[in-house]
């Protein structure tokens, strides 16, 4: 192979590494978040997912009882990409004979958080950011 000919090879295996490389990125995005009650009290159980206005994508994950979360997609990995989102928190409780002071899942999620026509939350997440994302559920409507 001929000097020209090496050159001309090397360039497009450069090329298809970088095409390669750049396939392989995750989009950038906000995917750690709270969910917290608007008097800053944390949800301490349920689930809060993410559906994107643009395309319907879907983003979710259960609620730890610091009222943390990391939002994965539907193939299990942890992301959710900038963009405009409608966002549901969801919370069953099946303890519904024991007095409120012995539920163990902390307080009641309204049940209008859980559809996506009722509960009114909207977030914008970012390109880039360190900042956790913020769901605060009112509950003076109640």
């Amino acid at each position: 192979m001929n000097g020209r000919h090496r050159r001309t090879a090397m360039l497009g295996l450069v090329t298809l590494l970088a095409v390669l490389v750049s396939g392989c990125a995750k989009p950038s995005g906000s995917h750690k978040g709270i969910v917290l009650f608007d008097d800053g009290t944390s949800v301490q159980s349920g689930s809060v997912e993410f559906r994107s206005l643009a395309d319907g994508s879907r983003y979710a994950s259960r609620i730890a009882a610091d009222g943390s979360f990391a939002l994965t997609d539907q193939d299990g990995e942890i992301v959710c990409p900038p963009g405009e989102y409608e966002v549901v928190v969801v919370q069953i409780v099946l303890t519904e004979d024991l007095a409120a002071e012995a539920h163990e899942h902390g307080r009641t999620v309204p049940r209008r958080y859980a559809d996506y026509y009722t509960s009114g939350l909207r977030v914008t997440t970012p390109q880039q950011s360190d900042s956790p994302i913020r769901v605060t559920l009112e509950t003076n409507h109640f």
